[in-house]
């Protein structure tokens, strides 16, 4: 796990990007010219692993990752002669034979670049799921890439279509970044640059192919797939934990580590008991008999996100990148490596929307008037839930993808309009929706699997643990777990239904009886209270600056202030956008 960063073609300092990554690297850090530069995390062949690497001919490589099948490729790939017994010289080996086609050989996570001095190319790719970011520009003949999006040189002018997928969905997703002229590289793709031209394929998709078996055919082979994950996911020269909440997902992964041998594991909580799942996690941590630790995360966590903005390079709005910074800081003092239940939900049917959308398609049965009355009785609720159900049964006629649209959205299409954006956000939900067939709940899951969970949750991580040096594996996005999961109808994945059947002999009944419970922070009294000051000062700052209409802006702070709305997702997404303009927009100091 590493920071990567290129120059081809001039036009940036390759040393000053790869400067910017060190917290992704603190064990080493390297170049070949100025052209490639690396920052090393050491976690497999702790001596010979160490990048820019190069070839058997002039090709070299700088990878982020970890590739689970390596051992399995060097056998396969027994006429190349191999120096190291790092994964990183199998990636190398294998673009020698494979061409752009190595990527789908690939069992990992992954982003990773390789340059052809004689060809004059670089070439590029990037995990299936999205685990591993590679962010870009292209200039004519300049190319440069990096880990993060702070390592990107260049001009910086906000990019109006990301600003607005920000508001609606508080991320923004690939192939777009906050800037003009920088790009992600989406999940599952590939890249060439020739000196001229950026070429981009995909070299694979999720597929959702249901097959019909019995509920305790597939609870068999999901648990001996998750098995064989977390198995593959324990290789590491150096020590190896796991995030426990209490939770189903990580519980499971806990569960299956500690069956292995001794399993350390950590958890976070809060002061506020809605929010806090620490006593879940000290029940399965004493289930499983694991060496436990925990902490507690208080409204001075908020003292963190200038920090946090500075590392994703561009306004995030997902609140609980604060408590997955304190875990995987806490986590780092112990071990290297620690293992996430990230993806349970999406495959396996845990959100609580998914349940809203499958009941909005049975309304659709009854009277659409009085579907709108009832839509009329939440209006009123002050609650985020009750006015994102009110919104949907206001409309019950819509297609059910504007619907999902609707409900996982945070400022409604009129809402950026009046904010002085497009508004035209919703066709990056509907698309991957319709894709995922007629069943509401399988489709809602698969475009969770290919918008939220990659742009968002795997981000997120990413983030949030590499800023303290700590790589995170997940196993349910282990790539037979992945393809056995769209093989299952949705009636047997909703609620977790096979899931819990896989693992109910592993499990504690208390946690395999739990609802569901987000990893949330309690946003709408911390608003209210201790980062008022904070948020009333950033408020005022933006309404200044001219990226957005004040009107609307100063609206939503009086309404929540006065009670008479809870806007918290919505003022929270604010607050970010202005702590990231004073980083990157704002001019720096002068010296002295």
């Amino acid at each position: 796990m590493c920071g990567i960063a290129g120059v081809i073609g001039g036009g940036a300092d390759v040393r000053r990007m790869t400067a910017a990554l060190a917290h992704r690297g603190p064990d080493d850090e390297r170049f070949h010219g100025d052209l490639l530069g690396f920052r090393r995390l050491s976690i497999i062949d702790l001596e010979g692993g160490a990048q820019p690497m190069r070839g058997c001919g002039d090709l070299w490589l700088v990878f982020n990752g970890e590739i689970y099948n390596h051992r399995e490729l060097r056998a396969r790939l027994a006429n190349h002669a191999f120096r190291t017994r790092s994964d990183s010289e199998v990636i190398l080996h294998l673009y020698e034979e494979k061409g752009a086609d190595c990527a789908k050989e690939l069992d990992g996570m992954f982003a990773f670049a390789i340059w052809d001095p004689k060809a004059g190319t670089l070439f590029a790719a990037r995990d299936r799921m999205g685990k591993k970011p590679f962010v870009y520009r292209h200039e004519g003949s300049r190319f440069h890439f990096a880990s993060e999006l702070g390592a990107i040189e260049g001009d910086r002018r906000i990019d109006r279509e990301a600003l607005d997928h920000y508001l609606a969905l508080g991320y923004i997703p690939a192939p777009l970044s906050i800037f003009e002229g920088v790009r992600k590289l989406p999940p599952a793709h590939t890249l060439r640059f020739d000196g001229e031209r950026v070429r981009i394929d995909r070299y694979w998709e999720p597929r959702l192919e249901a097959v019909r078996e019995s509920e305790e055919a597939y609870a068999e082979k999901v648990f001996y797939a998750m098995d064989r994950a977390v198995a593959k996911r324990l290789g590491a020269d150096v020590p190896v934990g796991a995030f426990l909440s209490g939770g189903l997902d990580s519980s499971i992964v806990a569960g299956l580590m500690s069956q292995r041998g001794p399993t350390r594991t950590f958890s976070i909580g809060f002061g506020e008991k809605r929010f806090d799942e620490t006593p879940w996690a000290r029940e399965a941590a004493a289930h499983f008999r694991t060496e436990h630790h925990e902490a507690r995360v208080t409204p001075k966590a908020a003292d963190l996100l200038p920090l946090l903005v500075l590392r994703h390079g561009e306004p995030f709005g997902d609140a609980s990148s604060l408590p997955t910074y304190l875990l995987s800081k806490m986590t780092r003092e112990h071990v290297k490596v620690a293992l996430s239940g990230d993806g349970g939900d999406e495959l396996f049917g845990g959100y609580l929307r998914y349940s809203a959308i499958r009941k909005m398609a049975g309304l659709r049965k009854w009277p659409a008037p009085l579907v709108r009355a009832g839509g009329v009785l939440l209006r009123p609720w002050k609650t985020n839930y009750g006015e994102r159900v009110g919104r949907l049964l206001a409309r019950p006629g819509a297609p059910l993808g504007e619907l999902y649209a609707d409900l996982v959205g945070i400022y409604t299409a009129p809402m950026r309009v009046a904010l002085g954006l497009p508004g035209a956000v919703e066709t990056f939900l509907t698309g991957p929706f319709q894709a995922g067939g007629a069943d509401p709940v399988a489709a809602a899951s698969y475009a969770d699997l290919v918008t939220y969970l990659p742009n968002d949750l795997l981000a997120k991580v990413d983030i949030a643990s590499m800023a303290n040096g700590l790589e995170v594996r997940c196993p349910f996005l282990d790539r037979e777990v992945v393809d056995l999961a769209l093989r299952i109808p949705s009636d047997l994945r909703k609620g977790k239904r096979v899931l819990k059947r896989a693992f109910r002999g592993l499990l504690p009944r208390s946690i395999l009886g739990r609802p569901k419970q987000g990893f949330g922070v309690p946003l709408s009294e911390w608003l209210r209270g201790d980062l008022r000051p904070m948020l009333g000062d950033s408020i005022g700052s933006l309404s200044k600056r001219g990226i957005l209409e004040t009107a609307e802006i100063r609206r939503l702070f009086d309404e929540h202030q006065s009670g008479a709305a809870d806007h918290r997702d919505r003022l929270y997404l604010l607050l970010v956008l202005e702590l990231w303009a004073q980083k990157f927009l704002d001019p720096v100091p002068a010296a002295g």
